[in-house]
């Protein structure tokens, strides 16, 4: 992580320099904000009240972490995801769930998580995002190319994938006292009105 000598954040995206600012990422992060629909942050909200009151998370909320991240054109994979879990015990994903929040180990979390139908890299992030924002972020291609530039093929199979992803976010959200989560909607944003 490089910062300028005025405080700049300089990401690196497909060998060109890119400063983001504070400001800029604030700017970004509020976009989002603005933009995205009121359904998404407010079962953001809810799920993460809910994860910190019971300490675990429920069948029925991942089906809703399911419905939240495959939504629009992506209905047929939100269908698919549905069905991996339909035979799931909800207190199998219940125990991994709370296992995976009691541990301070990303690669545990990771781990643990993914045991569960359908959790893979981009379902852990969402899950421990909604869990704890201040150090997570929601693993996406968007964000991951204004970070590092083009995904590797197996963004989301390779846990290392999702590690290095949640270490370069804490390393900006130490130098900016934003939470990861902000900084990662304001990657996700830029990345994604920049290249329409």
């Amino acid at each position: 992580m490089e910062f300028d000598s005025e405080g700049r954040l300089i990401i690196v995206n497909d060998s060109k320099r890119k400063d983001l600012t504070k400001d800029e990422i604030v700017f970004w992060k509020n976009k989002y904000d603005k933009e995205e629909d009121l359904y998404n942050r407010g079962d953001e909200n809810e799920l993460r009240k809910s994860f910190n009151e019971k300490g675990f998370m429920s069948k029925a909320d991942l089906s809703r972490i399911i419905k939240w991240k495959f939504q629009g054109r992506l209905l047929g994979r939100q269908k698919v995801m549905l069905n991996h879990i339909k035979d799931c015990n909800s207190e199998f994903i219940e125990k991994l769930s709370k296992e995976a929040f009691q541990s301070k180990d990303d690669e545990i979390r990771i781990t643990l998580l993914s045991n569960i139908p359908a959790v893979k890299n981009s379902l852990s992030s969402v899950i421990l995002t909604f869990y704890d924002p201040s150090d997570y972020g929601i693993l996406d291609i968007h964000s991951w190319r204004e970070l590092f530039g083009e995904e590797p093929k197996d963004i989301f199979s390779n846990k290392k994938r999702a590690i290095d992803f949640f270490k370069k976010l804490r390393e900006i959200s130490k130098n900016t006292g934003l939470s990861c989560r902000d900084i990662e909607k304001a990657l996700f944003k830029k990345n994604l009105d920049e290249n329409k």
